[in-house]
């Protein structure tokens, strides 16, 4: 396509100008509309950021051949990546700059870094760039409102009538999870109308950027407030009516739950999210990396790991065994292992007290970091993230549990009923874990026990005698039934049920809790095995995958803390035995909690945490048994 000659002429201007001169007024000049002072006037701006253009590579040598663009996109070439040099490995970047696209472009510009082909210093003064281009636009080309979002749209509000008399039956007397599922389902497709009418208004720019969220802010001002948790009556009041509508009578109490559902989570969260920080480090203080990238402890056991989509860029960097070969993975073959479970070389199988470069992988030493166990607070960071964005959103998630991720071993002694609901076909019996007790989330009540679905299952025949065993394997909280007194020990609840018996429903609201709890039950307050050792990290992921939540933090945190807090004989890490014998029990470990795995790493690791005087008596014992404690980074400054 020929260019307009006023188009042609602002191109040529931009690409005549040096790059490091292309200034905040540079770009005013072009796209900001501004008032004049001689006429009094207000005028427009001479051009759109928006405005297409076509770029041939005589013109501009980033382009291949020819390129249809826009001269934002010309601008953020210009400004971003050919002042930092990074256009010349990135190529002309032509992907919309909206929430999706920034995250695209930021993430290619991260794998360069990481792969040595920019320095962190080039990545630094990219960032700059980013950011002062985006604060300097934001002024002149984020619109804030436009009269299109001012007022709820009619045919949006006709659908919604529509939509909730096809679904009043259920939305008032189905269980929460149906509830959820339905009116996710009529939001999703009056938001989607939402977008539709506005796709070409100006005013839509600042939720298609991501900076406004119109799933939810907009949503509950202009379509409708959704479902609102009833503690009362564990259900959900669902709100067809808008903020702009109007509260109706019936909806004041819902609107008054909503406010404590967003204010109680961001207020405990700050309190909890920073105590299991602390756990963390205390616990993962000592672990470290072999300098060496090339180092290798010598073992061939590995972790399984399901490459999810979700979860593909927390194992880049890593070593897997694929099929006899050691295969590093990079963004240049990741993608075809996705969907696929890989054996995954691992601290929960490294021999050495130095995590290997096998083990370890390649990430953090392209990092230059060694004491990586310094950096696990970067998921209770975002998980504290998390609770804090709940204030604003309260948008919920459900779904239903599907049969192949019931149990480690699969069987088929249960079935799941169309509604969600989990029933034995034999008698069964589960012993139920009593280390969540003393957490928030566990419920024992006459006729349900609510805790997480991770528990060992026994199928017995008519005589009582157990046939078949395996593990609950299912990484969120449930409500198990209750038909007679559970039996009870030291440690656990055994429930018995008798055949064709309503277990549990496996319709589940997705949320954070689940995940918190999990790592609770599975990593640090538990003192008996929970599931398989080899499966912890591949489990902790299903549990993140399945409630939609991304901690950001990379697999090998996840891999360190079944490392410490899983042992073999004494204080060894059962990590060395695995390592040095991949047929080995995979229940045999001695589990035990946080604090008694500080209380043993030395008297300096209890610093961190608590109980000091215990872990100078554990301190002494050893000193008089020859074992000698764990150097921690306290003392690495201390000696130093």
């Amino acid at each position: 396509m020929a260019n307009d000659p006023s188009i042609q002429a602002c191109l040529d201007k931009i690409l005549e100008r040096p790059a490091d001169q292309i200034t905040k007024s540079f770009i005013e000049s072009l796209f900001a509309n501004y008032h004049d002072k001689e006429t009094n006037q207000f005028k427009e701006a001479p051009f759109k950021a928006t405005d297409k253009v076509e770029i041939l590579q005589s013109q501009y040598k980033y382009v291949n051949d020819r390129v249809t663009t826009t001269l934002g996109l010309l601008i953020y070439n210009r400004f971003c990546l050919e002042r930092t040099h990074i256009i010349e490995h990135l190529g002309y970047w032509n992907t919309q700059i909206d929430d999706k696209g920034m995250k695209k472009a930021d993430k290619a510009i991260i794998s360069l870094c990481l792969e040595d082909k920019i320095s962190t210093e080039t990545f630094g003064a990219y960032v700059d760039a980013r950011d002062s281009l985006g604060f300097w636009c934001a002024s002149f080309l984020s619109v804030a409102i436009s009269a299109a979002l001012l007022r709820p749209m009619e045919d949006v509000n006709k659908r919604k009538k529509e939509l909730f008399e096809e679904n009043k039956d259920k939305l008032q007397n189905g269980t929460a999870v149906e509830q959820v599922m339905i009116t996710n389902k009529i939001e999703k497709e009056l938001v989607g109308m939402v977008r539709e009418n506005l796709k070409n208004d100006y005013g839509y720019d600042m939720y298609a950027s991501g900076d406004g969220n119109l799933d939810n802010n907009y949503k509950t001002i202009n379509v409708m407030r959704g479902a609102v948790f009833n503690d009362i009556t564990k259900k959900y009041d669902v709100v067809e009516a808008s903020l702009m509508e109007g509260i109706t009578q019936k909806d004041i109490p819902a609107f008054g739950n909503s406010v404590v559902a967003a204010a109680y989570p961001s207020a405990v969260g700050t309190a909890e999210a920073g105590y299991m920080s602390k756990q963390l480090l205390a616990v993962l203080q000592s672990e470290r990396l072999d300098p060496d990238p090339n180092s290798d402890c010598g073992t061939e056991s590995t972790i399984p790991f399901t490459v999810l989509d979700s979860a593909k860029d927390f194992i880049l960097y890593r070593y897997i065994n694929d099929n006899g070969k050691k295969v590093l993975l990079d963004q240049s073959n990741i993608g075809k292992y996705v969907g696929q479970r890989v054996q995954l070389y691992s601290p929960q199988c490294c021999c050495n007290d130095a995590i290997c470069g096998k083990c370890g992988g390649m990430i953090f030493h392209k990092l230059g970091a060694t004491q990586i166990g310094l950096l696990s607070s970067l998921i209770t960071q975002k998980l504290l993230n998390i609770k804090l964005k709940s204030k604003h959103d309260l948008s919920q998630n459900a779904g239903t549990i599907p049969k192949e991720q019931l149990f480690n071993d699969e069987n088929n002694y249960c079935v799941i009923t169309p509604e969600g609901m989990l029933k034995n076909k034999v008698a069964m019996r589960i012993i139920i874990p009593k280390v969540l007790e003393k957490m928030s989330g566990f419920v024992k009540e006459t006729s349900l026990i609510t805790t997480m679905g991770i528990a060992p299952v026994e199928f017995l025949d008519k005589n009582g005698t157990v046939i078949f065993k395996t593990q609950m394997i299912v990484p969120v909280m449930l409500d198990f039934n209750i038909y007679e007194e559970p039996q009870e020990d030291i440690d656990s609840y055994i429930v018995t049920y008798q055949p064709d018996s309503e277990i549990c429903s496996l319709n589940i609201q997705k949320s954070c809790v689940n995940v918190e709890a999990f790592i609770n039950q599975v990593y640090l307050e538990s003192n008996k095995p929970q599931v398989p050792y080899k499966i912890l990290t591949d489990l902790m992921f299903r549990c993140l995958d399945m409630n939609k939540i991304n901690l950001t933090g990379p697999s090998i945190t996840y891999e360190m803390l079944a490392r410490r807090l899983c042992k073999g004989s004494g204080r060894e890490s059962f990590a060395k035995v695995y390592g040095k014998n991949p047929d080995v029990d995979q229940m045999s470990y001695r589990k035990v909690d946080f604090r008694l795995c500080v209380q043993e790493s030395g008297i300096s690791s209890s610093l961190f945490f608590q109980d000091i005087s215990k872990s100078i008596n554990i301190g002494l014992s050893q000193t008089l048994n020859g074992e000698k404690p764990e150097t921690t980074p306290l003392e690495m400054i201390i000696n130093a």
